[in-house]
């Protein structure tokens, strides 16, 4: 009864967390507004953990073991962003720029990956109930699952620009045929017993929480964006539209994760020698990613040249900090044209003090460039990268254009 009613008190929480989070996201409250992706995503997962709760007395997520479960979970991450440097087929914007926001942002974020797939998992299993199947039993499978998946991790950084859906996949060949070598949960293993229960609502929990990611990282301020090889042009918010497939076998890649930490959990030193191997491999990480990831940093007033001291220093008396706070109707519409292209798709200050030295200080004036000049510019050697702000320039133009038409006809 106790627990039930931690329970309830948890749930109620958790939906004001996630109603918080779009508060300060809206009225642009620094520097919470940074931090609404953490919110929607914690309360999610707490939301999910306390429901189950009431049924089986336990807590899955939020207890004792939670610390140690983000940072593991920030390092299986990381994993991934090492080998995006590779590929480089997502880049962050308006990043903040200081130091304990931005990171502690990135162990927040990346802390949810493992924990919001697996709570999403459970939470279906309990829906589904068991999911029977035929038996098999496939005779080699660990030496060719770990052979295959090693040998794909190899190619991919060869041909980044053709394997790089099998990111995705790679990591959880290579885990579930360990983990069905050394008697771990292992998928095959299950379904050679008739159980399909924990397959299917692994790929169904990956696709939930792609999903959500997308949603969620659309409404964001700080956010990532796309720019992967030959699906630039279809996407639903940032995400290509196949790339919603590789949500299912990433599922897969981190429930076999999670079963090699089940696995080895009984021993201290594997435990220990996960955790610091996680905690080396943020650290690590993190540097790379604001070495070759972060595109653009949100943008602070005190850096910003393109509105009037007067204005300025009256928006600094009022604590406003960045020019996400700005209002709008303080400005004139030079100065408004200038943040537009400050914020057209996280361009930020830095990209935009180099376009304003060629001439290029409005939206309209880089649709009008070409992906090799502007390559040039920004001194972005990825053009796919350089073609998201083309694109956006041009999408925005053409919207204008229709507003201008509208205003028109109406005043006909």
């Amino acid at each position: 009864m106790v627990v039930n009613r931690h329970c309830v008190y948890l749930i109620v929480f958790s939906v004001l967390l996630h109603i918080a989070g779009y508060i300060v996201l809206f009225n642009k409250i620094w520097p919470f507004l940074f931090y609404f992706y953490v919110c929607a995503w914690w309360s999610y997962i707490l939301f999910i953990d306390a429901i189950l709760a009431i049924k089986t007395k336990r807590f899955l997520i939020f207890n004792k073991h939670l610390p140690l479960l983000i940072i593991i979970s920030c390092g299986f991450w990381c994993f991934f962003e090492i080998i995006n440097v590779r590929l480089q087929n997502w880049f962050y914007v308006n990043v903040p720029e200081e130091l304990f926001l931005r990171y502690s942002g990135y162990v927040l974020a990346y802390g949810t990956v493992m924990p919001a797939i697996y709570i999403t998992k459970e939470m279906l299993e309990t829906l589904f109930g068991r999911i029977v199947i035929k038996p098999f039993f496939l005779g080699r499978y660990a030496r060719y699952s770990i052979c295959i998946g090693i040998i794909i991790f190899l190619l991919i950084w060869f041909f980044p620009d053709y394997l790089f859906p099998s990111t995705w996949i790679f990591l959880a060949l290579i885990l579930d045929g360990f983990n069905y070598r050394k008697g771990y949960r292992s998928f095959i293993k299950d379904m050679e017993e008739g159980d399909a229960t924990c397959f299917v609502c692994t790929i169904v929990s990956g696709l939930i929480c792609g999903v959500l990611w997308e949603t969620w990282n659309a409404f964001s301020i700080t956010k990532w964006v796309y720019s992967v090889p030959f699906f630039e042009d279809v996407k639903i918010f940032e995400m290509p539209v196949p790339g919603y497939i590789g949500f299912l076998v990433f599922g897969l890649e981190t429930i076999t994760f999670i079963n090699l930490l089940e696995g080895i959990r009984s021993d201290k030193l594997y435990a220990f020698v996960a955790v610091f191997v996680s905690i080396a491999l943020s650290v690590i990480t993190f540097k790379l990613i604001d070495r070759y990831t972060v595109f653009s940093f949100a943008t602070h007033i005190k850096d910003i040249q393109c509105v009037g001291k007067e204005k300025l220093e009256y928006m600094k008396v009022y604590g406003i900090k960045t020019t996400f706070e700005i209002d709008n109707e303080l400005l004139n519409a030079e100065e408004k044209k200038a943040l537009e292209l400050i914020h057209l798709k996280g361009l930020g200050w830095s990209n935009y003090s180099k376009l304003k030295s060629h001439g290029v200080d409005n939206i309209e004036a880089l649709s009008r460039l070409s992906d090799k000049d502007l390559s040039e510019i920004l001194d972005e050697k990825n053009l796919r990268r350089v073609r998201v702000y083309l694109k956006a320039a041009k999408k925005a133009g053409v919207q204008d254009s229709r507003g201008q038409g509208e205003i028109k006809k109406d005043s006909q």
